[in-house]
């Protein structure tokens, strides 16, 4: 008989963790945690402490599940489609601004700057303060959290929580549905989004219609963007950009070109050429150098600029089906010469199974997002292998880049044709 049960085992561990975080927060003079305005949105920790801290989590994490127990865990998860729902209403009637972080109000006070029913402001209020969404004061009286001061003071959370419930987390109960009317799809406009908003229009041709989505689309990704894991300091310094320092490099889907404009300025010597959607490319900036130039195209038409060094894809991948970037790959074929380089830089996730449970949830979910709006995938390092070799087996994976830190890899691709 083991000398020591499994939940005795977390809770050592747990423990052991914990104190190595909270070691580093007293010897670095950090606050300690609180849920009052007044504590930091985000605790920056270095690599060692940051390690402890994960696996403080995940031992919680195991913990919880044991002392739940099987059906408490399942019983949990149903309850939890509520979790949003205030988090939902904070946002789309700005209560989060309805009062300053520094102040107390009152829910019947909130509802009449909100333009809410009190009925209505009192049950998100009451469910939101149950999740530290606001704190209540001994006399009642409502004030900010860490929480919501984070949602307030945080360029673009507001924007990122609002756009990602309106579109991920409505479309969640018609992923089943989805499924069921269209088995197997790999068609953008046969998705979980598409049952949602009664549409037939891929999701970003529906966003597209109203400029205002179409703006919180933009702030919201300017916060995903905005987390270290997804700086452009890896597409610049994770890979050896110096061996095509004098070549001409096509940056496919590349937006307004920081990418492009940041490697200019690294290498003088570089052709760049940014593609992108024609309304896109009209609101590009100008290159002062003249180094970096834009092209509207349409990356599932023949690539027009034939014999680039490389030919570079940042988290385009991601949003299609297989069916779809195995089209984009085709589209580059006739523009290839031997030894041009493909680079892709995604997520790659790991293979089922070689990670906890912990650490898998949130890529597949994701991946269930990709799902959900555009029956795309993230991928494995396997998947990318397997889609590169349908399109073509002239497309030969050479490397794999995982720079330290970074939540994209970089799929080094040679044309062998």
């Amino acid at each position: 008989m083991a000398s020591t049960g499994r939940l005795v085992q977390l809770t050592s561990l747990l423990q052991e963790k914990v104190k190595e975080v909270d070691t580093y927060i007293r010897e670095n003079n950090l606050p300690d945690p609180s849920f009052d305005a007044s504590y930091p949105p985000v605790l920056h920790l270095p690599k060692q402490p940051d390690a402890a801290r994960q696996a403080a989590l995940e031992a919680l994490d195991e913990l919880r599940a044991h002392l739940l127990g099987p059906v408490g865990t399942i019983y949990e998860s149903v309850l939890d489609h509520t979790s949003p729902i205030s988090l939902h209403a904070i946002t789309s009637y700005d209560i989060m601004n309805a009062f300053p972080t520094n102040a107390t109000s009152t829910i019947p006070e909130i509802a009449e700057k909100c333009g809410m029913h009190p009925d209505d402001a009192t049950t998100m209020m009451r469910h939101g303060l149950a999740r530290r969404l606001f704190l209540q004061k001994e006399d009642g009286r409502i004030a900010h959290s860490a929480l919501t001061r984070a949602i307030v003071d945080v360029p673009n959370f507001s924007s990122f929580i609002t756009g990602a419930l309106d579109d991920t987390w409505v479309a969640a109960p018609f992923v089943v549905p989805a499924m069921r009317k269209w088995p197997g799809s790999q068609e953008p406009n046969q998705t979980a989004f598409n049952l949602a908003q009664g549409t037939d229009l891929p999701f970003f041709e529906e966003l597209g219609k109203k400029a205002e989505s179409s703006g919180a689309f933009a702030d919201r990704m300017s916060f995903f963007m905005s987390s270290p894991g997804m700086s452009l300091d890896y597409a610049i310094e994770g890979y050896t950009w110096a061996a095509h320092k004098g070549g001409t490099i096509v940056d496919v889907g590349g937006s307004h070109g920081v990418v492009a404009l940041k490697l200019s300025e690294k290498f003088p010597g570089m052709q760049i050429t940014v593609q992108d959607r024609p309304e896109v490319v009209a609101r590009a900036p100008k290159s002062l150098t003249g180094q970096v130039e834009f092209q509207a195209h349409d990356f599932f038409t023949e690539q027009p600029i034939k014999g680039a060094d490389v030919y570079f894809f940042r988290w385009i991948f991601h949003d299609w089906s297989d069916k779809y970037c195995i089209a984009i790959l085709r589209a580059l074929i006739p523009a290839l010469r031997t030894g041009s380089r493909v680079l892709m830089m995604e997520a790659i996730v790991p293979e089922p199974g070689t990670i906890s449970g912990f650490q898998e949830r949130p890529l597949r979910a994701f991946d269930m997002g990709m799902k959900e709006l555009f029956n795309s995938k993230e991928r494995s390092e396997g998947e990318w292998r397997k889609l590169l070799g349908d399109a073509d087996t002239r497309f030969e994976v050479v490397d794999v880049l995982r720079p330290e830190g970074s939540q994209l890899g970089i799929i080094v691709v040679d044309w062998t044709g």
